[in-house]
């Protein structure tokens, strides 16, 4: 069963009203998140702090945490629709947890940026999704307040 095309992860013999109630939820992950403060940098905002971060050893850990988020809500009697960002950015891990994503985001590059996420939260508004659960620092709060708080 389909709400615009999303679908609605429910049992086979979940009524109609209850599809209909069902909550859309947006995802959004940043997947380098937390690298830097881990190594005791500031972030990992630019190139040059990344790579650092990397060289200290860092490894990512919010697509991790964001995937035993999703598991447990996969594993409950809860209906939902989940709509994401492409690839890194929410599709992968959502895979990963066993959903059935719908992508409303699409990435026209390689790596995340601020303005991935931005334009992610632009994207989650437009589905008009109940629920945005995000993956990753403070930079990204900052960036999800910042958008969805213009509203």
């Amino acid at each position: 069963m389909t709400d615009r095309n999303v679908q609605v992860a429910a049992p086979a013999d979940t009524s109609l009203r209850q599809v209909a109630n069902a909550k859309k939820i947006g995802l959004i992950v940043n997947p380098i998140a937390g690298m830097g403060g881990r190594v005791g940098l500031k972030g990992t905002d630019g190139a040059g702090v990344l790579d650092e971060a990397r060289r200290r050893g860092a490894r990512p850990v919010s697509s991790e945490r964001a995937l035993q988020a999703l598991k447990k809500l996969a594993a409950s009697k809860a209906e939902f629709s989940l709509v994401t960002a492409q690839g890194e950015l929410g599709e992968d891990v959502a895979r990963q947890a066993g959903l059935h994503p719908v992508v409303v985001h699409g990435k026209p590059h390689a790596g995340s940026t601020p303005a991935d996420t931005r334009d992610a939260v632009v994207a989650m508004l437009r589905e008009c999704v109940d629920l945005l659960l995000f993956a990753g620092g403070e930079g990204n709060a900052r960036d999800v307040l910042r958008v969805a708080g213009r509203l």
